[in-house]
């Protein structure tokens, strides 16, 4: 009893735990997925390395190299596609076509309803500092900004999907001696585990329900058919 009652507590654990996608931008765009202590950095990306110098005879050697590779590549390229040529393939009807992008479609709705219903916002930070150089330009820019946030911040308030707005560190000012505006934002997009598996279940659902309807409708529509009369049996004997 014991050990089941901590696999059900693992398990509750595990499905709770909430998957954080963080955008910011700050000079530069920044992306990272953070779960739990652990926060994973994806841009920017780590500088690679400029080339080396090396010596002629090397870079001789890494050419004939690279050459050989891709001209492996282009010849395993095209063996496939004359394998693929060669192969019988029988090519699909219009309605099995037709069938398959409805299938499709209809996962693509049903995957991106349950994953908006489930996905929460948050607008942790925008800072803009208005700057053109210009103090007419820079005064209408600034106040065209304001306006913008002023309209859009309280119409996302009514939308489910962001939350704790009122709360978000935002701050537009204007300067009137920079010739560049600064930037600084950061969203936080979240969604946890056992949210991520209902998408999976819907769309399993959704897929299932349209196999279940294809071959209903495979079989209503196949032909019957005519009843055997007492002649014919007679005739065939």
């Amino acid at each position: 009893m014991l050990i089941l009652l901590i696999i059900l507590a693992v398990i509750a654990f595990i499905a709770f735990l909430k998957a954080t996608v963080i955008i910011s931008y700050a000079d530069e765009l920044e992306l990272a997925v953070k779960v739990l202590f652990i926060k994973i950095k994806i841009l920017p990306s780590k500088k690679k390395r400029g080339p080396q110098s090396m010596s002629e005879k090397k870079a001789r050697k890494l050419r004939e190299k690279l050459r050989a590779k891709a001209e492996k590549k282009k010849l395993a390229k095209e063996t496939k596609e004359k394998e693929n040529a060669l192969k019988d393939t029988e090519k699909k009807s219009i309605s099995e076509t037709m069938d398959m992008i409805k299938m499709f479609a209809s996962l693509g709705v049903t995957v991106i309803q349950t994953f908006f219903k489930h996905l929460r916002i948050k607008i942790a930070r925008i800072k803009i500092k208005v700057a053109t150089g210009d103090a007419a330009t820079t005064a209408i820019a600034y106040g065209a900004i304001t306006q913008s946030l002023n309209v859009l911040l309280p119409a996302l308030e009514s939308v489910k999907n962001f939350k704790n707005i009122k709360k978000a560190d935002i701050d537009v000012s204007a300067d009137f001696i920079e010739e560049s505006p600064t930037i600084d934002i950061k969203l936080v997009f979240s969604i946890r585990v056992w949210q991520v598996f209902d998408i999976g279940f819907a769309a399993l659902g959704r897929f299932l329900k349209h196999k279940l309807k294809s071959s209903a409708q495979k079989i209503s529509t196949q032909p019957t058919p005519p009843p055997a009369t007492f002649k014919s049996i007679k005739n065939k004997k």
